[in-house]
Parts: C-alpha cells; sequence; structure tokens
C-alpha cells in the first residue's frame, strides 16, 4: 500500500542537496576511507519570540574521491516563498590553495518544482561550482530566515542525522533564544551538547570525525540514529492548543451540500457502514492534493466549503471533512496527527515538528477505530500498517490535545489456500485450488487492481502459485466489493515448471518459502545493519496435493520456533499421491539488527531451512 501524505507542515530551514547527495535509507556500513566527501559545519541559529530562526551556516566540503565531484557537481537549497535565503562567499579552493569565487552566472534562483501531489510556491536557489577536482574544497555561507508557522505559540526545532555519504569532520550547531531551551535526545554519544546563559544557550557540537553511510543493501531500514530536538515546552497543549481551536472551529462549520447529502445518505446505515459509505464519498468526490500557494498553511485546514469547492485537498483537510461528516452522522471522531510510515520514531517533544500526516479517531461501536482518509483502499476497522504501534496527538472537543497510544493489529489468517496439483512427466502440471485472502494480503491485492487493473491483480496471483504460468484462469470478485473479511480467489492453471528434472529424476520443490530464509542468511553473512519491516504480523497456511505421483521417500513433519516466526510442514493423507500442508506464522512487525544477527535467530534459520527443504523431495509416477 503506498503512503499518501504530504508533510502537514514545511517548516525546516533551507535544505541543501546535490544531485546524487541525498539521504540514504538502506545499507550496510561503508568504510570511513571510502567516504567521497568530507565537511565542516558551524551554524549559529537565533529563535525568536515569534517561533522562527535566523541562522547562519559556514559549510566546507572538500572532496576526497572522483565520485564526490557528481555528488558536489550542483547544489540545490530549497526554502519556502515567506522565507528568506542568501548565499555567500561561495567559492572553490583548489588542491593547490587558489581561491576562485563563484560567479553569479553559476547561481540561478527560480520557483521549485511542484510536489507529486501539490501546488507549492517553495523557492530554489542553485550552484554550480567551477572546476572541481579530488582534493578540492566547496566554501560557502548561508543566511536564513524562516517565517513562524500560522498559529504557531512554542518554537520546536528537529535534527535528525541520518546516513548520508559525507565525512562530518566537525559539526557544530549553536541555538540561542530568549527563553529556556528545553531539549530531548536519542543516540547521541559521539555528540556534546552543552546549556548555558540559564538554558537560554545550547550548543550541539560533534566530539570527533564521524562518518555514517549504508550501500548494497535493499528492504532495510536504519532506524537507530542520533536526533536531538529542542523546544520552548515540552507539553502538547502549549505546542497544539491553538491548532485544536482553530479545528474545533472548522468542525463547527455547517457542512457544505454534497458532504450533507452524503450523511443524509448514510445515517440510516449501521455504524461500520456508515463510516465506509462516508469515507468512498471522500474517496469518489476529492483526490489527494495539496494547496500551498496562497499561503503557508502549516497545520491550519482550509474551511469545510472551500475543500468542497476545491474537490481535493492534503491530509489535513480531507481529515477535518471526514471528521465533520462522521460527527454528523452521530459517530464521535476527532481529529489527530501522527508520524505515518513504517516506522514511527519516538515522542521526544509533542511540538510541530513530530507529526507528517493528519488521521481521524472515530468511535465505532464502541470501538476506536484510526482512519486515513488519504488511503483509497481499507478494511473495515483496520488501521493501515503505516498508522499501528505508534503515538497519536488527538484533539478533543473542548479543544484539549491529549497523547494516545495506536496499537498494532492481531495476528490474522492473511492466507489460507488450497491447491490440487497433477504432474506430468514432462514436468508440468494441472493446478486448480483456491485462496482466501485477509489483512495486508487483501489490502495489498486491492491496491494492485485499483491502480493498474483486475488483470495486474489476476497476473501477479497466477504468478503467487505458479512457477511459469499458463493458461492460468483466476475467478473472484471485484476486490473493493467482496463482502466479508475473507476474500475468496479460485485459480486454475497449466504450471509449466512444477517439476524439475535433475539427473534424469522428477524433482518436486515446494520449498516456496526457501528463498524468504537466503534473505535472511544473506543479511547475516554480509554484516549488514539496518532492521527489516516485515508488515503487520501474520498467518499463512497452504494445503497441497500432488496426485498420481509418490515420493521416493516419506515426507517428514518438521517444525521450527522461534519469537519471529513459527514454521510448521506436516504430512496429510493422500491415496495415489503426495499430500502436506504448510503454515507460517510471521509474529512481529520489524526483524530489528540485534535480532537477526543474534545466536538465537540463526538457531532458527538453521531449523527453518532444514524444515523447509524437506518440502524438496524426487517422486516417481
Amino acid at each position: 500500500m503506498k503512503f499518501r501524505c504530504t508533510a502537514v507542515l514545511a517548516r525546516a530551514a533551507a535544505t541543501v542537496s546535490a544531485s546524487a547527495c541525498v539521504t540514504v535509507s538502506f545499507a550496510a556500513l561503508q568504510p570511513i576511507d571510502e567516504a567521497p566527501v568530507a565537511q565542516r559545519v558551524d551554524q549559529t541559529c537565533r529563535i525568536r519570540p515569534d517561533t522562527g530562526t535566523d541562522c547562519t551556516t559556514v559549510r566546507r566540503l572538500t572532496i576526497l574521491r572522483p565520485v564526490g565531484r557528481d555528488l558536489l557537481s550542483r547544489l540545490d537549497f530549497d526554502y519556502r516563498e515567506q522565507d528568506r535565503f542568501e548565499l555567500k562567499d561561495a567559492a572553490v579552493i583548489g588542491p593547490d590553495g587558489q581561491r576562485t569565487p563563484v560567479s553569479g552566472a553559476q547561481i540561478d534562483t527560480r520557483t521549485a518544482p511542484n510536489p507529486a501531489a501539490g501546488f507549492m510556491r517553495n523557492k530554489r536557489t542553485s550552484v554550480a561550482f567551477p572546476g572541481l577536482r579530488v582534493g578540492s574544497t566547496v566554501v560557502f555561507t548561508t543566511l536564513e530566515h524562516t517565517a513562524p508557522l500560522p498559529l504557531a505559540r512554542q518554537f520546536h526545532e528537529a535534527i535528525w542525522l541520518r546516513p548520508m555519504p559525507i565525512r562530518n569532520d566537525a559539526y557544530r550547531i549553536e541555538y540561542t533564544a530568549e527563553q529556556p531551551i528545553l531539549w530531548r535526545a536519542e543516540q547521541i554519544d559521539a555528540f556534546r551538547v552543552a546549556s548555558s546563559n540559564g538554558g537560554k544557550r545550547l550548543v550541539i557540537e560533534q566530539k570527533q570525525p564521524r562518518y555514517v553511510n549504508v550501500v548494497d543493501e535493499d528492504g532495510t531500514t536504519l532506524r537507530r540514529v542520533p536526533r536531538i530536538e529542542l523546544a520552548s515546552s515540552l507539553n502538547a497543549q502549549d505546542h497544539f492548543g491553538a491548532y485544536a481551536k482553530r479545528y474545533n472551529e472548522i468542525l463547527a462549520a455547517p457542512l457544505p451540500g454534497a458532504a450533507a447529502a452524503a450523511v443524509r445518505d448514510a445515517r440510516a446505515l449501521p455504524a461500520a457502514a456508515r463510516v465506509a459509505e462516508l469515507m468512498k464519498h471522500i474517496d469518489a468526490h476529492y483526490r489527494y492534493l495539496g494547496d500551498w500557494r496562497a499561503s503557508e498553511r502549516g497545520y491550519v485546514p482550509f474551511e469545510l466549503a472551500q475543500i468542497e469547492a476545491n474537490g481535493y485537498g492534503d491530509c489535513k483537510d480531507l481529515a477535518i471533512l471526514l471528521a465533520a461528516m462522521l460527527n454528523a452522522s452521530g459517530i464521535a471522531a476527532r481529529p489527530a496527527w501522527v508520524y505515518a510510515g513504517s516506522f514511527a520514531p519516538s515522542l521526544l517533544i509533542p511540538g510541530a515538528q513530530a507529526p507528517n500526516h493528519a488521521i481521524v479517531r472515530a468511535v465505532v461501536d464502541g470501538e476506536t477505530w484510526w482512519l486515513d482518509p488519504t488511503q483509497p483502499v481499507r478494511l473495515p476497522g483496520r488501521t493501515p500498517a503505516a498508522l499501528q504501534d505508534r503515538w497519536a496527538l488527538v484533539v478533543d472537543a473542548g479543544g484539549g490535545v491529549r497523547n494516545e497510544h495506536i496499537g498494532a493489529e492481531a495476528p490474522i489468517v492473511s492466507i489460507d489456500a488450497t491447491l490440487n496439483s497433477r504432474p506430468k512427466p514432462d514436468g508440468s502440471a494441472q493446478v486448480t485450488g483456491h485462496a482466501y485472502f485477509g489483512g495486508e494480503d487483501r489490502l495489498g491485492l486491492m491496491d494492485l487492481d485499483r491502480d493498474r487493473g483486475t488483470s495486474a491483480g489476476d497476473q501477479a496471483l497466477c504468478k503467487k502459485w505458479l512457477n511459469e504460468p499458463r493458461a492460468c484462469e483466476i475467478k473472484r470478485m471485484r476486490s473493493d466489493d467482496a463482502p466479508g473479511a475473507r476474500y475468496r480467489v479460485e485459480i486454475d492453471g497449466i504450471d509449466g515448471r512444477a517439476l524439475e528434472q535433475l539427473s534424469g529424476q522428477h524433482v518436486y520443490d515446494g520449498g516456496k518459502l526457501r528463498q524468504l530464509w537466503e534473505q535472511y542468511a544473506d543479511y547475516r553473512q554480509t554484516s549488514k545493519v539496518g532492521d527489516v519491516f516485515l508488515h503487520d504480523a501474520s498467518i499463512m497456511t497452504v494445503r497441497v496435493q500432488l496426485d498420481g505421483v509418490k515420493p521416493v521417500r516419506p515426507l517428514a513433519a518438521c517444525a521450527a520456533r522461534s519469537p519471529w516466526y513459527d514454521l510448521d510442514v506436516t504430512p496429510q493423507a493422500a491415496s495415489g499421491g503426495i499430500a502436506y500442508r504448510y503454515r507460517v506464522a510471521q509474529k512481529t512487525r520489524w526483524l530489528n539488527h540485534d535480532d537477526l544477527t543474534s545466536d538465537a535467530f540463526g538457531r532458527f534459520l538453521d531449523d527453518a531451512r532444514r524444515c523447509t527443504d524437506t518440502l524438496r523431495q524426487s517422486i516417481s509416477f
């Protein structure tokens, strides 16, 4: 499922990026002597009483390897229309010490490109440095004035030191304010944080050169990175109280015409069906599109009538509209702010930099539902994977803001399949069967059907169950209309490679899970460092029958147990063939690095591979 959300606010000081110099989320640690660029950063920031900032940053970037020239080929600085940005003293110092200033012709300022789903009038200043060679040093100073967010009453700054292909030889930031600066942090052993002047001055300084970059490791996330946050208050009400008041003012307005009509039509439905109908209305009549052209709205949604007139909105617009419609229909609903995505960082300070998404908390038949109107596919009562197991800041009817926890979904049977196969001596097989899909597997199919059509969904189902699909026919209802928690799919097709031919023998390999265990073995062998997101905890059960064949040796039962997975392979009674059942229970949403590299996981991996290998059988006709 796609996560469709524009950050609730476009706040942050001017960002600097190179055409290839981007934040990296995936990979194994790169040795420090392979760093392509080294930098020294010295920044001073004054936090104004209006919560905006004035920052001066002096930066020196030295090219250490040829690829560093590509990383620094062009630097882009993005900033909001209402902010001010100035680039000063930009130059290149060659390996021989000669300084070459950057000319005005090599600096360009223009409107930045719009985001994929929005209108925005951000500015972008780009600079191309002349004569870059290995050993050259790029130097420049930036002056940044950031305007406060609308309705901001407290300041909140957040620093994330994510992996990047730049070695930090020196990194120092000094903040000053007219009131005490409160701070919270995690994973900052490599830094010193010193407070002085009655707490009104805070200095963050790196202790020694540091290089953290990750390479060659798709599919993992480095979740534990240094984070430092500073604010004028640690109280959510102080930060969000003014926004909560404005949200309640918007919610108190009459519903616009089309929304009111949709509520009237849905009011007689049971509560769960009412929620589904109103979310369908929003999906059918509004598209996800953020509009920040007139002003930078920060956390403030459009009024309900404006949202309906636009026919689109970002996460906060659609959330406030859905909450208003649910309340009008008799279902208690409140807006909430979260950090959405596979991973939600801990809430160090409940301030403006913490959330990136707006959703709705609703009470449906006595149960708490967390609803995301930006997601076009959903299952009743099921919290989207990108919202599970994290904090949420909820706006109550009295203008209060409270911190709640969104729990993870309990494991369910996401796939329950029965397959009958009649192999032939040429290695092919006629395969028939059915499967019930639930949870994230069903949502994934719904998403595929919506984005690429049911033919793409059918093709994916054929590939899931057949090694080499031929004449594959799928029978199923529309995935977005099927009732009930379980979605039935029927398959009838030919697998052109059901058997392998090895040394004159026919070999059947039912170990489709082997690839999963081999990926984990590769993780351990290649010293990877990230955590692996598995999606929702779930159970898969598959029953397989092969007709008209005999195993060279009897299939044996086996099992593997761990805190992360349970695996069971169980032979079944069959006349004139082979039958077995395998069950895989994924018991957690994440596998962290410490678990993946532990002796206990290694023992489980050995057991799981041995058990899976029992499904590789020589057979005869």
